[in-house]
């Protein structure tokens, strides 16, 4: 914006002297917080409009504005900026069945009719259509029994789901469901950089290993493809029967780079979480490091360490979230700062995590960036390469023992640092509640889905569950013009708004004019996200 006496806009001028082959400016914020400071700043706006001191929708689901070019006493490269707003995280919730374990929709090739419905993962194709891997059976687990696998379909992002086994235009999907009457827990659906889907699941239970089968059709057709994963070069265990169907990201610096963690798992013997990495979309695995070191999960105090969460945090840095291998005791978590050739040794975070309940732990997690590509259609590989956005924790949350479980999600702003929430998805804890092994996913609109299974008070019977929740959503975007034409020279990308205050740098934009721009968005039932005040301080140029 252009500066002008006439703005009721507040600054602070703190004069600085000029030394040899240095340039100092001086440090003036733009600040603007009141009704009289928008409208002044002001240059376009497409459906939002000023309402007791904030920026808001007027009647819309998405708008723009764009303020004035801000001229700076000098060249400015960087600023910190300070964001005011009130977007509220769980607005418009809602919990939805997606298959009733009641209503015993499977029957198996032995006759069995399965009830329990849940252990699910999701892959996102394209803008609209996602896919959902899902396990089936008689009971939590069911070692004797013949489990299953399935997919649905959505073409409009999880707002509506397909028939068990139904591609998207309804006809029946080739090789679902999997079944060879033995036991096949916890899928996990993975889109390879090839476009292939892989899916893994146990393949008759804790100490056999992984089976893996692929799609290179959308999920049209699956056929198999590893009979038991082997990842080659695992370091301190007796075989390499690793458990897939856990976490994973897609490099973003080197696409064609696939990190996944594992567990290595031989109950009452040893335990250990890894690292894994394929560069060939799934045929083969490669060990990387120990997550959690390999240790006696019957001993209490040895450190074992199960279900491992990872999530790319930029700089080349992994955040791992682990739960204790010997029942519900612990929740650790561990960083590499060398893209997993090494972790930290894994600190308890159990405190940090309890949400006020006495034993209370996260567990079984999924992490993703908000810049994710796997987390959202259309994010961008330069953004999530940076680090850009929350850190988002999917998974159960537990009193510390039995079932008493909870759908939960859990966030960070400083990458694992510090977490917020939990935010139950599903009301109050009561003793018996069985619940997790899920996925969280964001639409193209803003909304948060969450999917999972919920079974009664004593897990005969379980439901697939999905929740949404959210849909309120704002974003900024700064640009610097440097010769003084009016029009754009560079640009800062789109930053996320979060609720509260939003603190960043931006660098590299050296110019003498700035301006920013705001994107906010709705969904249908949400309310609009406010925007309250913003303070950008410029930093010394040299």
């Amino acid at each position: 914006m252009m500066k002008n006496t006439q703005m009721k806009t507040s600054f602070i001028a703190t004069l600085m002297l000029s030394l040899p082959g240095t340039l100092l400016i001086a440090q003036e914020p733009w600040v603007i917080e009141s009704p009289a400071d928008w409208n002044e700043a002001q240059a376009s706006a497409n459906g939002i409009t000023i309402e007791d001191d904030t920026v808001v929708l007027d009647r819309a689901v998405e708008g723009q504005w764009m303020s004035k070019w801000h001229s700076w006493q000098g060249m400015v490269d960087s600023a910190e900026v300070v964001v005011d707003a009130e977007i509220d995280l769980f607005d418009n919730k809602t919990i939805e069945i997606l298959v009733d374990g009641s209503d015993t929709p499977f029957t198996n090739a032995v006759g069995t009719h399965h009830d329990w419905y849940g252990r699910c993962m999701i892959a996102i194709l394209d803008k609209n259509r996602w896919v959902m891997a899902l396990r089936s059976g008689i009971n939590h687990i069911e070692w004797a029994g013949r489990d299953a696998i399935h997919i649905i379909t959505s073409k409009d992002e999880g707002r509506t789901w397909g028939k068990l086994d139904r591609w998207f235009d309804g006809t029946p999907i080739d090789g679902m469901p999997f079944e060879d009457g033995a036991t096949h827990s916890e899928p996990g659906l993975y889109r390879m950089p090839n476009g292939d889907l892989v899916l893994q699941f146990w393949r008759t239970n804790y100490s056999t290993g992984t089976r893996q089968i692929r799609s290179t059709d959308d999920g049209k057709t699956w056929t198999p493809d590893i009979d038991r994963i082997s990842v080659v070069g695992v370091t301190g265990a007796d075989d390499d029967r690793v458990i897939g169907t856990e976490d994973w990201f897609i490099d973003p610096e080197n696409p064609n780079d696939v990190y996944m963690a594992f567990q290595y798992f031989h109950y009452n013997s040893q335990s250990g979480t890894l690292l894994a990495r394929t560069r060939d979309n799934g045929k083969s695995y490669k060990f990387l490091s120990w997550i959690g070191p390999l240790a006696n999960d019957r001993n209490p105090d040895s450190g074992a360490t199960f279900e491992p969460a990872i999530e790319y945090v930029g700089n080349r840095t992994i955040v791992a979230v682990l739960r204790h291998a010997s029942g519900n005791r612990h929740t650790f978590q561990s960083i590499s700062t060398d893209m997993g050739r090494s972790f930290s040794k894994p600190v308890d975070i159990s405190d940090l995590v309890n949400g006020g309940v006495k034993n209370g732990l996260w567990q079984r997690v999924r992490l993703y960036k908000d810049s994710n590509p796997i987390f959202q259609h259309g994010n961008r590989l330069e953004d999530y390469a940076t680090g850009k956005g929350r850190l988002w924790g999917f998974g159960l949350h537990s009193n510390g023992g039995g079932y008493t479980r909870k759908p939960v999600v859990y966030w960070s702003d400083d990458d694992g640092k510090t977490w917020q929430g939990p935010q139950l998805l599903h009301g109050t804890m009561h003793p018996g509640t069985d619940t997790g092994y899920g996925d969280l996913k964001r639409r193209v609109d803003g909304t948060f889905v969450a999917a999972t299974y919920y079974a009664n008070r004593n897990s005969t019977v379980a439901d697939l569950e999905q929740y949404t929740f959210g849909g309120e959503r704002a974003c900024l975007m700064i640009e610097a013009d440097r010769n003084g034409d009016g029009s754009p020279d560079a640009k800062s990308g789109w930053r996320e708004i979060y609720n509260g205050r939003t603190v960043f740098v931006q660098s590299s934009l050296s110019a003498p004019r700035w301006r920013f721009r705001l994107q906010l968005q709705s969904s249908d039932s949400a309310d609009s996200p406010k925007i309250r005040r913003l303070k950008i301080t410029p930093r010394k140029s040299s």
